[in-house]
């Protein structure tokens, strides 16, 4: 019998489960421990196919700072984030970029992008005039 404990960082709580494999349930999984219904969920997702927030930085040239912080827009599955962290640190971008911006278009075919974390612009021009492109755009 398969069992795992972990705890559970869906809500402040920080509930410590105790997730069972168990053929006999619906799921595939009996969890203990949770004080919520999403402790349940958390931990049958977190046995079965287990996803992360990829959060990193890239190279980013004619700006004040040497790294662009950047993030996925959702979750990918936790196996792909070692080839995911690859093409990341390949890529190399230049100011102005806009916090949101997309630096990847769907990563490894998962349908999640890796977008920018924070605005940087190359001088202090460039930040009015995007402020007034956000503003209008």
């Amino acid at each position: 019998m398969e069992v795992k404990d972990m705890v559970c960082i869906v809500c402040p709580l920080g509930c410590k489960l105790k997730v069972i494999k168990n053929d006999t349930s619906q799921t595939g999984y009996t969890v203990e421990g949770n004080k919520c219904f999403r402790g349940v969920d958390y931990g049958i997702k977190e046995m079965s196919s287990p996803t992360r927030v990829l959060t990193t930085t890239v190279i980013i040239s004619d700006a004040s700072v040497k790294r662009l912080p950047v993030r996925t827009s959702g979750t990918i599955p936790k196996h792909l984030i070692k080839q995911a962290m690859e093409l990341i640190n390949k890529v190399e971008v230049k100011a102005p970029i806009i916090v949101g911006q997309v630096i990847i278009k769907n990563i490894l075919d998962t349908g999640v992008d890796i977008i920018a974390s924070r605005s940087l612009y190359q001088d202090s021009k460039d930040e009015e005039t995007l402020k007034g492109y956000l503003v209008q755009g």
